[in-house]
């Protein structure tokens, strides 16, 4: 997946503190104190994210009028675009955090007055997207002899949802998954047929130590599952559960907000074809109710209501 635009999206928003922060500008918030408080994160992460934010072109800084002269922080067009992303995370997480994780139960949608069921469908023919119907292929762009500078030295946070320290505790289960930039790329890679660890140690470049760290996690997580395919010596292979299975909306509609904003001039170097019309995926979350198009300013998310910026 070295070269995909989900590794570029996870270059720049696959950390668990920006996925908090992202969470938390749909929701309203402008201020850093109110981002430090909900998010948990210390004062000098904080800094180090929103500028990375608005160095990748997520946020923008403007001036606030209440008091005059402070600044605020609010989502670009590119930011505002990762707002299917929050909602196929919100499902996935309704579906599978611990309970009493803090997860608001219902969305509503404006547009016909009934609690969500975000459905994701083919941009291009409205069919389902399922793991049968996608196709991977190489595309266009040229795939790099070695991952970034970047992707070597991902690190993985010490938080996770059981000792995190905001004020909210939304989407923290998925970001203990999600939120490091290695383990994403596992599951992609699980999703196409990769299982065993010579697979995905070649297919990402990682190093074997990282690898079998991130291996443990998802295992623990119950997104993997370990199965012995060899005694002398053990081996096992990896394979996708159904809570891992789940996830693949959240990879697909990543990809693709990759593809729309980061992919280089010659194209991105993989593609996710769907089968039933032949295009590549677009996918857009629709309304399971009315299949409108669910957009920020029709969505109402515990009582907090999503707006335009």
């Amino acid at each position: 997946m070295r070269g995909s635009s989900v590794t570029r999206a996870i270059e720049l928003i696959g950390d668990r503190w920006s996925i908090l922060v992202v969470r938390d500008a749909f929701q309203g918030v402008r201020r850093f104190e109110d981002f430090l408080a909900r998010t948990g994160a210390s004062r000098a992460t904080l800094t180090r994210r929103l500028r990375s934010l608005e160095t990748g072109g997520i946020l923008r800084r403007v001036a606030s009028d209440d008091p005059p002269g402070h600044r605020e922080y609010r989502l670009t067009d590119m930011g505002r675009d990762l707002f299917p992303l929050s909602l196929v995370a919100w499902n996935w997480e309704r579906r599978w955090a611990p309970r009493g994780a803090g997860i608001p139960a219902k969305l509503r949608h404006a547009g016909c007055g009934h609690d969500i069921q975000p459905r994701v469908v083919c941009g291009h023919c409205g069919g389902a997207v399922t793991l049968r119907e996608l196709e991977h292929r190489r595309g266009p762009g040229r795939l790099p002899r070695v991952a970034p500078a970047a992707v070597r030295s991902w690190r993985r946070s010490a938080f996770t949802a059981d000792t995190q320290h905001g004020s909210q505790a939304a989407l923290t289960h998925i970001a203990d998954i999600v939120g490091d930039a290695w383990t994403p790329l596992l599951v992609a890679a699980a999703f196409f047929g990769r299982r065993r660890f010579d697979e995905f140690q070649q297919e990402l470049g990682i190093a074997t130590n990282i690898l079998a760290a991130r291996l443990e996690l998802l295992v623990a997580q119950r997104i993997l599952g370990r199965r012995l395919y060899l005694s002398h010596p053990p081996r096992h292979e990896y394979r996708l559960t159904e809570k891992g299975l789940d996830l693949l909306h959240y990879a697909v509609v990543l990809n693709a907000w990759g593809d729309r904003w980061l992919a280089p001039p010659s194209g991105p170097a993989y593609q996710l074809v769907h089968r039933g019309c032949g295009h590549v995926v677009a996918p857009v979350v629709r309304c399971g109710h009315c299949a409108d198009p669910l957009r920020p300013d029709a969505v109402s998310f515990a009582r907090v209501r999503y707006r335009s910026r």
